[in-house]
């Protein structure tokens, strides 16, 4: 029995340690498959903020070459780079750029709604199989529209604080005159 238990425990770690290994990409921000901020409207520019574990970001050309599949080293290197590449970048299902650094991907898109999925590839842009990538969903407002919104809003408040402001004025008036003009009770 406590054979199987000390069996169970090193079979526990060595697959904890495996899944540590395992490379993946992750949304953090913005859209609906973000994993800290799921607020899915965004103005036309934003950033999408992710994270990459156990993979390093290169740009195309500078890492080892190998096979996609496997961890095979291909002729002439030394070691594997099953872990390095970079991101493609697509937005509705269309490639848009290629992303080597772990800042914010800057986007700019038309109002609407728009998936942006974000794929891990290798050194020679050729996915993983099982192919490892994020997706998350966004509504882009128009920043004019929202901002005329916002400024007939605005004006409608200042011109109901306005009147509120001219009804207060007008009767502290009246009660500073009552009061200043009150007659005096005869002694």
């Amino acid at each position: 029995m406590r054979n199987h238990k000390r069996w169970t425990i090193i079979a526990l770690i060595i697959g904890i340690f495996l899944l540590a290994l395992k490379c993946s990409i992750s949304i953090l921000s913005p859209g609906s498959g973000a994993i800290l901020n799921k607020g899915q409207t965004v103005n036309s520019s934003f950033l999408v903020s992710f994270l990459v574990n156990n993979f390093t970001l290169v740009q195309p050309g500078r890492g080892t070459p190998f096979d996609v599949n496997t961890t095979t080293v291909a002729a002439g290197a030394t070691n594997p780079a099953h872990n390095e590449g970079h991101i493609h970048v697509f937005v509705d299902n269309v490639y848009v750029t290629i992303w080597t650094s772990t800042n914010g991907i800057p986007l700019t898109l038309v109002p609407g709604t728009h998936t942006i999925r974000l794929d891990l590839v290798n050194d020679f842009h050729n996915e993983f199989n099982p192919g490892i990538n994020a997706t998350t969903t966004v509504n882009v407002v128009d920043p004019l529209h929202s901002a005329a919104n916002s400024a007939q809003s605005n004006a409608g408040n200042a011109m109901y604080y306005s009147l509120g402001a001219l009804v207060a004025s007008v009767v502290s008036v009246i009660l500073v005159a009552y009061v200043a003009f009150k007659p005096k009770p005869k002694p």
